[in-house]
């Protein structure tokens, strides 16, 4: 195992919840903008390869949610992550870039919507820590 991998597996052993879950939305955006550029040129196996592991990654997300700990969240952000399942599926019919581009500004939105959450969970204001 090369020093690299030793350090991201080291990293995932270590990492809490709110890490794994801002790692999970992370690669789905990273995938997301792979599955682009393959839109663009043409790759239609590598639009595959990433749109099924930001698929996963959604699926995960959604099969993991418990609705217990925000109830008032729960159905919008259950319908988001399948809102994105659905229209990821989409898009490697119809290879559409701006079908492509809304999702990517979804997640987007979802990533940052996550990263202020654990902010203000671990630090308990709205501000950046500084």
């Amino acid at each position: 195992m090369s020093a690299i991998a030793s350090y991201r597996r080291t990293q995932l052993e270590h990492a809490t919840n709110e890490d794994l879950l801002l790692l999970l939305v992370g690669e789905a955006a990273r995938r997301e903008a792979l599955a682009a550029a393959c839109i663009e040129s043409g790759d239609h196996e590598g639009l595959v390869a990433h749109i099924h592991v930001a698929r996963a990654i959604f699926t995960e997300l959604r099969l993991a949610f418990d609705p217990a700990e925000a109830p008032h969240l729960a159905r919008s952000l259950l319908d988001t992550y399948g809102w994105c399942i659905h229209h990821l599926t989409a898009v490697v019919r119809t290879r559409d870039p701006k079908v492509m581009a809304e999702i990517q500004a979804v997640t987007a939105v979802l990533e940052e919507t996550w990263r202020k959450a654990v902010e203000i969970s671990r630090y308990g204001s709205h501000e950046d820590p500084a």
